[in-house]
């Protein structure tokens, strides 16, 4: 292990994105991440999605994406030797991240009160829908009721159609975001007093977060800000996408000075509509005295002249004026085979069985004294059970019955030994 934490130790007790993607990226930062797992293996493990037609059995690409470089303890916390692992690595450790529901942790023996009392230091990071108060604080959620919930969906759309999700789960990914920065903030203070923490983050809380500005203009103002397919409702001017001839699409969201301004409307033969009053300034097109109708009006006459160029041609165009802030939009492949994406080793490739890579997002932080990488491929399950339970102090004869658990727990589903 390399990186800013390799100091600690983690433990991910968690499922899907939130708990797990927090773990992640202390894990990319250095830390040395343990993935605790039932005995049937965390449920996206096997998730095939969508167009999946690698070979059955190979890893599903969430598990790939959120599990990288981590160690696995698959084990049944519902037996007395199980809980005394948990308890005896949490005592190891310095973070717990879970986004199991605390009643739930409660059950188990794994509450806050429990293992703060097995590791003061413990900073003990749990997750949530919605929030740990509230009447719906142990409501079930996904990823869409997070955002439908903050109102980020009744902005994503067409004024006259139905609200839209966004094209990612960014309400679970977000969360772990989220998560992450109250963990190391709970760290930094331990740093006074050795004393660890319970730190909680919400799916909920973290799209409202992200919409901050939006929610804070709608409740100061009265406005009503509502859909407008590829515009921002709080930008009003030529902020869109738009397509092109040959059907790309660009972003061309702002026009920093008036000889960039002129160069545009020459380039597509309207060379008058630069002097317009309106527009003329950088300040009146980002945020000018005007109608709802001039901002239709412009943006329309912008979608009118983009489908006069074909994409390469804007492509030109559009690189040669650095007043322009632009981008093309980008598909999944082509994000892929992106140079600034290469260049910033935001991608990397990881064996994931014997016949199948993947590439996946990589370590997103760059440290110029403490670097640090992906760590490596997602574990098999319980691939680490002998190394960490050994280290842990069980003997040979309480981790073969630990396994042998697992193994009858598996069979008991119709799953098979252990792979």
């Amino acid at each position: 292990m390399s990186g800013p934490l390799e100091h600690l130790r983690v433990v991910d007790m968690g499922v899907a994105i939130q708990g797990p993607g927090a773990a992640l990226f202390l894990g990319d930062m250095g830390a040395d991440v343990i993935k605790v797992e039932v005995p049937i293996g965390e449920l996206s493990r096997y998730h095939r999605g969508f167009g999946n037609n690698l070979p059955e059995g190979t890893l599903g690409s969430q598990f790939v994406a959120m599990n990288r470089g981590k160690r696995s303890l698959c084990i049944d916390a519902t037996t007395e030797l199980g809980l005394q692992a948990i308890h005896r690595l949490l005592e190891t450790a310095d973070v717990f991240v879970t986004n199991y529901r605390l009643s739930a942790l409660e059950r188990l023996g794994l509450g806050y009160e429990r293992v703060h009392e097995l590791n003061p230091g413990l900073v003990y990071a749990s997750a949530s829908g919605y929030g740990p108060k509230g009447p719906d604080a142990e409501k079930a959620m996904v990823d869409g009721t997070a955002i439908v919930r903050s109102g980020l969906a009744s902005v994503t759309g067409y004024a006259d159609r139905g609200p839209l999700l966004p094209g990612a789960m960014i309400a679970d990914t977000s969360s772990a975001i989220f998560l992450t920065a109250a963990i190391t903030s709970a760290l930094v203070a331990r740093e006074k007093d050795g004393i660890g923490q319970l730190v909680q983050t919400s799916a909920l809380g973290g799209q409202l977060w992200l919409q901050m500005w939006e929610l804070t203009h709608a409740w100061m103002t009265g406005a009503r800000i509502g859909r407008l397919g590829p515009h921002h409702v709080n930008m009003p001017g030529p902020y869109g996408i738009y397509e092109t001839l040959d059907g790309d699409h660009f972003l061309f969201a702002m026009v920093n000075s008036n000889e960039a301004w002129d160069a545009f409307w020459t380039f597509v033969d309207s060379p008058e509509e630069a002097f317009d009053p309106r527009w003329d300034t950088p300040m009146k097109r980002m945020e000018g005295k005007v109608t709802p109708a001039d901002v239709e009006e412009l943006q329309n006459k912008i979608k009118r002249v983009f489908k006069t160029r074909a994409t390469h041609e804007w492509h030109d165009f559009l690189s040669s004026q650095t007043d322009i802030i632009w981008e093309k939009v980008r598909n999944y492949a082509e994000v892929r085979t992106d140079p600034q994406v290469i260049a910033n080793q935001y991608v990397e490739q990881l064996p994931v069985s014997e016949h199948v890579d993947a590439t996946v997002v990589g370590n997103l932080a760059q440290f110029s004294k403490t670097p640090s990488s992906t760590h490596g491929p997602p574990p098999k399950l319980g691939e680490h059970n002998v190394e960490l339970l050994t280290e842990l102090g069980f003997s040979e004869q309480q981790i073969a019955a630990m396994d042998q658990r697992v193994r009858e727990v598996r069979l008991e589903m119709g799953l098979g030994d252990v792979s």
